[in-house]
């Protein structure tokens, strides 16, 4: 059924026969209209749109407010994902939601693959849900002594949430079903907890060093884990630390939960969630299979445009000959890496974002213990020059992906349609993708990622793409446009503008229309912003992510790549509803409706649909004047 306004219909008032407001949020009526609207097009220009939006920066209404943001948090499900609903979102991808090491904010640098405990909804400890296990005092604290309700102050985080959830474990223990619960989930799940568990409690002990600087018997307890000197430490551990040790498993318990809750929900309202795969080994997962690794040698990026003296990343690498055997069939890391990934695919039904792609098909490691990277000391694993690992031919450059990642996604019901990889369309490494990655890519009928930040125009990627204005690594959007106007370099600037305005201009213009369409985009930064929006849906481009900085037009860089301080701290305030129609307004984030009435114009498809045309028409002006 098409839904379409009444004519002269002002829904202030419900009168008829008197203009309508403009420049606001629509109204019930009209929103229904809208929504419809934007659904309708998307299907027409075969379009899915998802936010890209980490746990850490969701949103949290004042009374609930910890001081980070969760997915599973009352907040998201009760405002987000109906806003999300209105503006026809279809997926939220998320960052890696791994446990995070001791005083490091990075998502991408796992402690182990369990989950981030940062997830957790307080709210719910301290409701009836969970029997209050966390009180109300506890919980108000928390909120009141917030000191920064717009940014995630990690230490402030860390301190309380282990303060609360130590609370909160203590006080399950009087809680029947609870314990019974709990009782259950360590039955089935401490056989796969436990590595985790007590890498945990030796972090601690060991003052958050390094494993590898931990005393023998710790840093090789899982090495050699059958002696009876590793069993009866082990048993120590377990004892010394019980508390400690069943406080990771109840914390976990509660994660499964509660995202078994989100996936629930979200299939019920139809917004999946997409998990991120990092390419980084955990910390657990080099500590337990050490052996496997190559010694001295760690996955970085080489020298680029962001960091000039490459990234040393310090993760450890798995030994090729670990990964497969001499028969092609999976080695002992090689089915690690399956069931990493079949963990992920069960997770996420919606999907997964496959980190550094390259770092599975053509890795580039670093000796650790050169202080510089050389081409003597560095290079892509499986093109050195005489190295021992060489591949040949492109099956064995695509055997992680074809033996490894597709089997376990295929096993959960997950097709290659919902895996997006990071890299092969040019948004890492610069820009720069080596032919092994784009051959192995194409081969097995992947989607990259365009971003059209870095000046890949939106005409000519592939429709199984994931085409984005830009990620968590770059500027936001808004950055760019002012760099970009400010600078105007007729090298970039002009090029950029030309191409913008062939990609979104309607079909078959006049010269004067052209003409006048150039210059507005050389000369507006509102045009400017309306047309890189509008690239998006004119492209082949079957998926559109959007960061949440760009939709919600926040001027502030999420992450600075090679740099550590003030990232990943980023939030969406209490308000974001009125901050996104403002921003609109202004100029500072996409009318959607506009973006996709322009290009059905491009396509030269609007006269074909021309109550579409006027509903998303009149849409785009009610939020936009």
């Amino acid at each position: 059924m098409r839904i379409s306004f009444i004519k002269n219909y002002n829904y202030n008032n419900g009168s008829i026969n008197k203009k309508p407001s403009f420049g606001r949020k629509p109204y019930a009526e009209e929103m229904k209209v809208y929504t419809a609207s934007i659904n309708e097009g998307l299907e027409i220009l075969g379009k899915q749109i998802d936010l890209i939006l980490h746990n850490a920066s969701a949103p949290a209404i004042k009374s609930e407010n910890t001081g980070i943001g969760s997915l599973l948090s009352q907040t998201v499900k009760k405002k987000l994902f109906p806003f999300l609903k209105q503006h026809s979102f279809s997926h939220i991808q998320q960052e890696p939601n791994n446990f995070r090491k001791a005083f490091d904010n990075s998502p991408y640098s796992p402690e182990a693959d369990t989950k981030n405990i940062f997830m957790i909804p307080l709210e719910k400890l301290a409701s009836d849900e969970y029997g209050n296990i966390l009180s109300k005092e506890s919980f108000a604290r928390i909120v009141n002594n917030n000191p920064n309700p717009d940014r995630v102050n990690y230490p402030y985080v860390r301190k309380n949430y282990d303060d609360a959830l130590r609370e909160a474990f203590q006080n399950s223990k009087k809680n029947t079903d609870l314990t019974r619960e709990f009782n259950k989930y360590k039955s089935e799940k401490e056989a796969q907890l436990e590595q985790s568990a007590i890498f945990h409690l030796l972090s601690k002990e060991n003052n958050y060093k390094n494993w590898q600087d931990w005393p023998e018997i710790d840093r090789t307890l899982y090495v050699n884990s059958e002696t009876a000197s590793s069993k009866a430490r082990i048993a120590e551990l377990k004892d010394k630390y019980k508390d400690e040790y069943d406080l990771y498993l109840f914390e976990q318990m509660i994660l499964d939960r509660e995202c078994t809750n989100l996936n629930n929900y979200s299939k019920k309202i139809g917004i999946s969630i997409i998990g991120d795969f990092p390419v980084a080994s955990s910390a657990v997962e080099e500590w337990v299979n050490q052996k496997l690794f190559l010694p001295d040698v760690a996955l970085g990026s080489p020298p680029d445009c962001f960091t000039p003296d490459g990234q040393r990343w310090g993760f450890k690498y798995y030994n090729p000959d670990e990964i497969f055997n001499k028969d092609g069939s999976l080695g002992k890391a090689g089915k690690i890496l399956k069931r990493k990934y079949e963990s992920y695919f069960e997770s996420f039904p919606g999907g997964i974002r496959i980190d550094h792609i390259i770092g599975l098909i053509d890795p580039f490691i670093y000796n650790i213990k050169s202080s510089k990277m050389t081409p003597l000391n560095s290079g892509r694993i499986y093109s050195i020059p005489n190295g021992p690992y060489q591949k040949h031919g492109d099956e064995e450059y695509a055997n992680i992906l074809s033996k490894i990642v597709l089997p376990a996604g295929k096993r959960y019901g997950v097709d290659k349609s919902s895996i997006i990889c990071e890299g092969p369309t040019g948004s890492e490494d610069c820009g720069v993708v080596t032919d092994p990655v784009k051959i192995v890519i194409n081969k097995l009928n992947l989607g990259g990622i365009a971003v059209t930040q870095y000046g890949y125009r939106g005409s000519q990627i592939s429709p199984n793409s994931t085409i984005m204005l830009g990620s968590h690594d770059n500027q936001s959007f808004l950055e760019f446009i002012e760099n970009l106007f400010r600078q105007k370099k007729p090298e970039e600037f002009l090029p950029k503008t030309q191409f913008l305005a062939q990609d979104t201009i309607k079909k078959d213009p006049t010269q004067k229309e052209w003409d006048d369409y150039l210059n507005l985009i050389r000369n507006d930064k509102k045009a400017f912003l309306t047309a890189s929006f509008t690239e998006l849906f004119a492209s082949p481009a079957k998926r559109i992510q959007i960061f949440f900085t760009d939709l919600f037009g926040i001027a502030k860089t999420y992450n600075r790549p090679g740099t550590i301080e003030g990232n990943w701290e980023l939030r969406l305030g209490e308000n974001f509803e009125e901050q996104y129609y403002k921003a609109v307004q202004e100029g500072k984030a996409p009318n959607l409706a506009k973006a996709i009435a322009n290009a059905m114009k491009h396509r030269g498809i609007d006269k074909d649909n021309p109550e579409l045309m006027k509903n998303l028409e009149t849409s785009a002006k009610i939020l936009d004047e």
